[in-house]
């Protein structure tokens, strides 16, 4: 059985992982799966086998048409038996052009709430769900499926709840100089952040705790729109020596800096499930995340919750945590355990469940 699993841009965040991850473990079942990028906006996932993109540089909206174009022609070409979408512009694109080409078995995956997506790609996702485009609609929350709550009958019917999973953490030993490596103090409580520079992931009051956290340093792995705006910050409030941007890292160095770090800092505005938190979950990290559903739900009562608009808050949270390692070590043994409900094997026999 041929797979093809469509994403709009190839960077490094979580639904991009998620199709990469799931692509590994379905060719690993005996599948022909490959994953698709419209477009190329950081090359994070080239060097993987399987990969493609059809368009190498962030498109205009002409260039859409293009993209476009091209997706039908391979499809066509290609002949797969499912294709897997996600993201809502892949969704859109993706399941439409899919449909077109004859793709049998069509599956969307929402990786957010659908009230934060753009009003165009919500109606277009609504239509599409609610005909015969999507032959399957997964969402990857509870979250997510509560946002659907007034679509139609029509849409809800084909709503499956899949959690996106991550493979089993293998002991990953950090090397005793791996901070100064990066430019890091070794003996300072040392806090991290994953995910894009972006006002949904609020690294700005994650910044704001720092003038209240005096000797703490922040680590912020990922790259966006926000990336200067924020470098701004941290030299206006005058702590850009504690504030390190160390931009888009390789999984293997992602996974160090979770043990090297005190504490991993999650104060998103929304959420429905992050990849990097459930990483965080699988290193043991003590977790201080912003109190929204998405992330409740993830966590159940393995982390601490904040209001996500509170900088004080969230310093104070995260100054427990520093100061006090045996409720490290007790939020440790939680963490781990509830990662075990995201496997990387359980999300691709979910997905399995679904083809044709």
């Amino acid at each position: 059985m041929k797979i093809v699993q469509i994403v709009t841009q190839m960077e490094a965040g979580g639904a991009q992982r998620v199709a990469v991850l799931l692509s590994e473990a379905l060719r690993q079942k005996g599948y022909d799966s490959e994953v698709w990028f419209l477009y190329l906006k950081r090359p994070s996932h080239s060097h993987l086998p399987d990969v493609k993109v059809l368009f190498e540089t962030k498109p205009k909206a002409l260039d859409y048409l293009t993209i476009a174009r091209r997706l039908h022609a391979k499809l066509s070409i290609h002949q797969p038996d499912v294709t897997i979408t996600h993201t809502h512009y892949a969704n859109v694109m993706g399941q439409a052009i899919a449909r077109w080409c004859g793709v049998p078995q069509r599956i969307a995956v929402q990786h957010n709430p659908i009230h934060t997506y753009p009003k165009v790609a919500a109606w277009a996702d609504w239509f599409l769900g609610t005909t015969a485009f999507y032959s399957d609609n997964v969402a990857v929350s509870k979250t997510v499926v509560q946002s659907t709550v007034r679509h139609p009958s029509a849409y809800r019917r084909k709503l499956t709840q899949i959690y996106n999973g991550i493979p089993t953490r293998t002991a990953d030993p950090v090397a005793a100089n791996f901070r100064k490596q990066w430019g890091l103090p070794e003996n300072v409580p040392l806090l991290l952040n994953v995910g894009r520079l972006a006002h949904q992931k609020n690294q700005a009051v994650l910044i704001e705790s720092l003038l209240t956290l005096k000797t703490a340093h922040l680590a912020i792995l990922g790259e966006g729109e926000l990336r200067e705006s924020l470098r701004q910050k941290v030299t206006e409030l005058q702590i850009a020596d504690r504030v390190h941007f160390l931009g888009e890292l390789p999984s293997e160095d992602v996974a160090r800096f979770f043990s090297a770090s005190d504490v991993f800092v999650f104060p998103s505005l929304y959420e429905a499930m992050p990849m990097a938190l459930v990483e965080a979950m699988s290193a043991g990290i003590p977790i201080v995340a912003s109190d929204i559903p998405a992330l409740r739900e993830v966590l159940g009562d393995t982390g601490s919750f904040v209001p996500a608009d509170n900088a004080v808050a969230l310093a104070q949270a995260i100054q427990t945590i520093l100061d006090s390692p045996a409720l490290a070590r007790g939020m440790q043994a939680k963490l781990l355990g509830r990662a075990q409900v995201f496997s990387l094997k359980a999300m691709a026999d979910s997905y399995e469940t679904l083809f044709a």
